[in-house]
């Protein structure tokens, strides 16, 4: 069954969905099928919803963008990445009174205030872990210095994923998630441990920014539609949410029938 035809006749039992984005509405540059056509019913009932996205290194403005060139209707306040949570737990934990070291892109950050020479890095109140190309060897060498000598300062990860289809070479990208979880294992053998501070799915925060962006109060009445079994699978239903599985990015229908716990989808999907 597709969620159009699932959402026609069960639309009562939800007052708001959230959508992953790549694997889920569009698949690289190409829209997945019927996407534009259920995002234009809930826009002609008034449901809400927003997109979620584990995209750290691009503006909600360039993911909005992005998503209208697919030919997905997309406004940028629809957009809900792993970085949106930042600002107001920066605010929260004082780190806006400081300078946040920035790894590799990050995209919105809500004006704090970031460095990005190495020779500035001690001064620097915790590490803001971004993605796409840099030195990653120098990077890293410098950071397990720092975290060295400086243990207790935040190494704040927005994206936890470890990797991502790459849809352009049919390989794979590491994820922030995966190099922060290397330069843990390189401070552990080296007798420091540190625990990454992660904002986006499946972890709690960017499901509680977006039920407060909701203003809802019955969580199981938001329904999460993803392709991840550990990313959107598994968050929504450790928030609370009700979990939807669409069949049309990394996850197989095996893979689907096969998994258990958290990671087990309420419902599957060929598409949207």
């Amino acid at each position: 069954m597709k969620l159009i035809d699932f959402w026609r006749e069960e639309s009562v039992r939800f007052d708001a969905i959230l959508f992953d984005i790549d694997g889920t509405l569009v698949y690289g540059p190409q829209p997945i099928p019927g996407a534009a056509e259920f995002l234009a019913l809930l826009r002609r009932d008034g449901t809400p919803f927003f997109f979620l996205t584990n995209d750290g290194d691009h503006t909600r403005r360039q993911k909005s963008g992005f998503l209208n060139r697919a030919g997905i209707e997309a406004a940028e306040s629809e957009v809900i990445s792993c970085l949106s949570v930042l600002p107001e737990l920066a605010r929260r934990r004082g780190w806006d009174r400081g300078t946040l070291f920035q790894v590799g892109r990050v995209g919105d950050t809500g004006g704090l205030k970031l460095e990005r020479d190495l020779a500035g890095l001690e001064q620097c109140c915790g590490v803001l872990m971004g993605e796409g190309n840099y030195d990653w060897r120098t990077s890293w060498e410098a950071l397990t210095g720092f975290f060295r000598r400086h243990p207790d300062r935040p190494f704040i990860v927005p994206n936890p994923d470890t990797c991502w289809p790459n849809a352009v070479t049919g390989g794979i990208g590491i994820g922030a998630g995966g190099q922060a979880r290397c330069i843990r294992l390189l401070l552990h053998e080296m007798g420091t441990d540190i625990e990454p501070i992660y904002l986006g799915k499946p972890c709690a925060a960017i499901y509680d920014f977006a039920a407060d962006q909701l203003g809802m109060a019955e969580r199981s009445r938001i329904l999460c539609i993803g392709d991840s079994l550990a990313s959107d699978i598994r968050g929504a239903n450790n928030s609370g949410m009700y979990s939807g599985l669409v069949l049309t990015g990394i996850t197989s229908r095996e893979q689907a029938e096969q998994a258990r716990g958290e990671y087990r989808p309420r419902l599957v999907f060929e598409s949207v």
